[in-house]
């Protein structure tokens, strides 16, 4: 009895590792969710759980609020180290291990604030209701979803590997991993809180990986959306031929009729297929307007925390005789943070290239040959040709991911953080 129920416990476990790893691994196709992995990542980060289960919400919920006591931890000792004046060295590497959870807690936030629209976002990227019969939309979309399933997979690996390495080390005396008000305990009760605070780090690390994923994820979706729709601009006038050509065939006539006619429903189409296509990225633009506020926020945030984590950081860890884990462990985090701000602001680039793109596809239509003047069809010529030049010039206006006006959101802005961190870094170390 006792060994068939072993044999059907393990029977489900296997069966269960398998779908799981068949759907971590299928192939790309429409009904694909793009947003791989965010609903796992945002339940153990302890910010949403998609579940109506009673008993798994109540155990998720005290998990949550176990792992806000690292964050807890790190505020009281930052505190402390201040009020103690210790060393400024120890006191950058606080406030470093501060600014990190603090910033990250309040990206989490704010990503639950705007989730709605944030929802909006993936709904349209998931539906990908347009440019299905274009031969290159698939590849787009595909290739956009392939790399950010490999983006998540070796996030989160790498930060579940330098979590995991905290439980090998000795932080009871660390200037901020250390638990306050446990000295009247034993050794070995002091070990086990230590431990468990290590554990709960998880949850953080998490959190840390997912609040740079899901804006990181949003940029690459509508990116994808944004090249497949300027491919639709591209091929309006051979839409228009194929369109109208099936039309004349159904209309039989002599030249002179059929001249006419070819021209009236040249006309008549070519205005539906802009049409489409403008409303397309009529809806689009509206929806950017939408998560704006978000994005300028996270970018913001993003930029000048980054320049506090690098320079004080960099300070700490070379002020480090010996190399240690908690080194290295510091050190990957200023590297995080520097890839963080760097693809952010790189896919932010890609991003406004992308807009810009429909303008040049427009512009490089057959227009001079497709576009023939003609007295019965004056007003029709005018419309297309005023579509084409409206459509060329908001393509080229920026988007608005500019911190709220205060700088653009681009690669170059981010050559210039690394000069301000640098900068930063040189004015603390001759205090050091």
């Amino acid at each position: 009895m006792e060994a068939s129920a072993r044999s059907m416990l393990w029977r489900r476990c296997k069966s269960r590792a398998t779908a799981y790893y068949r759907t971590l691994t299928r192939d790309f196709n429409y009904s694909t969710d793009f947003f791989f992995g965010q609903d796992f990542l945002m339940a153990i980060a302890g910010a949403r759980l998609n579940s109506t289960n009673v008993r798994i919400r109540r155990w998720w919920n005290a998990y949550r609020l176990v792992s806000c006591l690292p964050v807890l931890v790190v505020f009281w000792n930052t505190f402390v180290t201040v009020r103690n004046h210790e060393k400024l060295v120890i006191v950058l590497s606080c406030v470093q291990a501060t600014v990190g959870t603090g910033i990250t807690m309040l990206r989490m936030m704010i990503i639950l604030w705007h989730y709605d629209s944030l929802m909006e976002v993936r709904r349209y990227v998931n539906r990908r209701k347009f440019g299905k019969n274009l031969q290159l939309s698939l590849g787009i979309r595909s290739e956009a979803f392939y790399h950010i399933r490999k983006i998540v997979f070796i996030s989160t690996m790498v930060i579940l590997t330098v979590m995991t390495s905290f439980l090998a080390v000795d932080f009871s005396d660390h200037h901020y991993f250390k638990i306050p008000f446990i000295e009247q305990f034993g050794t070995v009760v002091q070990k086990l809180c230590q431990k468990a605070l290590n554990l709960a780090f998880y949850g953080v690390g998490v959190m840390t990986v997912f609040v740079y994923l899901f804006p990181y994820t949003i940029l690459n979706g509508m990116m994808s959306e944004l090249k497949v729709l300027a491919q639709a601009f591209s091929v309006v006038f051979d839409n228009t031929e194929m369109r109208v050509q099936r039309k004349l065939e159904l209309e039989p006539g002599n030249s002179r009729q059929q001249d006419f006619m070819r021209k009236h429903y040249f006309w008549k189409v070519v205005q539906e297929e802009f049409g489409d296509c403008v409303q397309l990225h009529i809806e689009f633009l509206a929806l950017l307007n939408r998560i704006r506020p978000f994005l300028n926020a996270t970018f913001l945030i993003v930029y000048y925390s980054t320049v506090m984590s690098l320079s004080s950081g960099a300070i700490y860890v070379s002020q480090m005789e010996n190399v240690t884990i908690f080194s290295l462990n510091t050190l990957y985090y200023c590297v995080w943070v520097a890839f963080e701000c760097g693809t952010l602001t790189r896919t932010v680039s890609l991003l406004t290239e992308s807009h810009e793109s429909i303008g040049w596809e427009v512009y490089n239509l057959d227009w001079p040959e497709k576009l023939e003047w003609d007295d019965q069809f004056q007003e029709e010529y005018r419309s297309v040709r005023a579509t084409m030049l409206n459509v060329i010039i908001v393509a080229q206006q920026p988007l608005g991911l500019n911190c709220y006006g205060f700088f653009e959101f681009t690669q170059d802005r981010f050559y210039e953080l690394l000069n301000m961190a640098y900068s930063v870094y040189t004015f603390f170390r001759d205090f050091v």
